[in-house]
């Protein structure tokens, strides 16, 4: 196991998100987790399919241990690598954006910065990026119909990419 340690004030988190109907990682997505490790920052993550799994599962097959796996209700439907959860209170039906937004929100309060492989059409992923430029966070996105990184590092940044993709899901 890693000797990874979880967030603190001193050890910023990455929050991870992305597209459920990305159930792959592409390859410089991997280089760019594999950076991530290399520095030792603890991850939050969702627990749902998609994109979600695949990063628990590049995670938990290299034995990475500050990684947090926030849910919403009974428990976390994915959890490959055993590590512990953060259960956010939500009163939406179960399966509804209404009892996931909640976690979502949540990770993307507890991170420093956010890394999203997004499909450009998911409205949760683009939702995540939105919640992270409000509290002006670096976010790194993974844009797959152009396979290509799009960085938002300044306000400029995120300025111009909110505006290109607006989002009323929030």
């Amino acid at each position: 196991m890693s000797d990874h340690i979880l967030p603190s004030s001193t050890n910023p988190a990455v929050f991870i998100s992305g597209s459920l109907s990305i159930t792959a990682l592409p390859e410089p997505v991997i280089e760019r987790i594999g950076g991530i490790i290399e520095r030792a920052l603890p991850v939050l993550i969702g627990d749902a399919r998609g994109a979600d799994r695949a990063v628990q599962r590049f995670l938990s097959d290299r034995n990475i241990d500050a990684v947090m796996v926030y849910c919403s209700g009974d428990g976390p439907r994915n959890n490959l690598g055993k590590w512990p959860t953060r259960n956010i209170p939500c009163s939406g039906a179960k399966g509804t954006a209404a009892f996931h937004t909640p976690k979502d929100k949540a990770m993307a309060q507890d991170a420093s910065c956010g890394f999203v492989i997004w499909d450009g059409r998911s409205r949760g992923s683009l939702a995540n990026i939105h919640r992270l430029a409000a509290r002006r966070c670096f976010i790194l996105i993974w844009f797959g119909p152009e396979e290509r990184f799009v960085t938002l590092r300044s306000d400029s940044d995120r300025d111009s990419f909110l505006e290109a993709h607006p989002c009323r899901n929030l």
